[in-house]
């Protein structure tokens, strides 16, 4: 009796696996053929090309300033952040210095102010390489993205009002 048991429960549960092992393969291979794989999504750099449709020489230029543009700012950037964490930090504190705090709150803002500058030279830098069809509607897409931004936020939606949200202007 012991041995007709043990056989029926190898017996099912080997039926049970095949059939997993069924579902699973035709799910697997039902949904390749249904949802082909997606394409990656668009780089700025890669979207900025098709969308000025800019020529090899446009783009190599392009590809060199934005590096070099980003080599220049990346230490702006770390110190900036570094600046902003101190200063949370300090407002955080039991009892905040508010000399320190005016002091990181100046910093911040000489570093905010240098990093605009560098991104001004850096659009004008690529203002350069375009025709002037490109320009209009690279300054066209650019207006573009910042109403966007700007209306996402005046919905209450985004990085929240009144702090500042890293975007496409600064560098970032």
């Amino acid at each position: 009796m012991k041995k007709n048991l043990a056989i029926l429960l190898l017996i099912l549960l080997t039926i049970v696996n095949v059939a997993a092992l069924a579902t699973i393969a035709y799910h697997r291979f039902h949904h390749k053929r249904a949802f082909p794989p997606m394409d990656r999504p668009d780089t700025p750099e890669r979207f900025i090309q098709r969308e000025l449709d800019l020529n090899e020489e446009q783009v190599k230029e392009f590809e060199s300033q934005d590096k070099r543009f980003r080599e220049e700012t990346k230490p702006i950037h770390d110190s900036l952040r570094a600046k902003r964490k101190e200063l949370m930090d300090e407002i955080a504190a039991e009892k905040p210095n508010v000399d320190k705090l005016d002091r990181l709150a100046e910093e911040i803002g000489a570093l905010e102010t240098t990093l605009k500058k560098k991104t001004t030279a850096h659009l004008l830098e690529g203002k350069a390489i375009l025709t002037p069809e490109q320009q209009k509607k690279f300054f066209s897409l650019f207006k573009e993205r910042r109403d966007r931004t700007r209306g996402l936020k005046d919905r209450g939606r985004g990085i929240g009002r009144g702090l500042r949200h890293p975007d496409f202007e600064e560098g970032e």
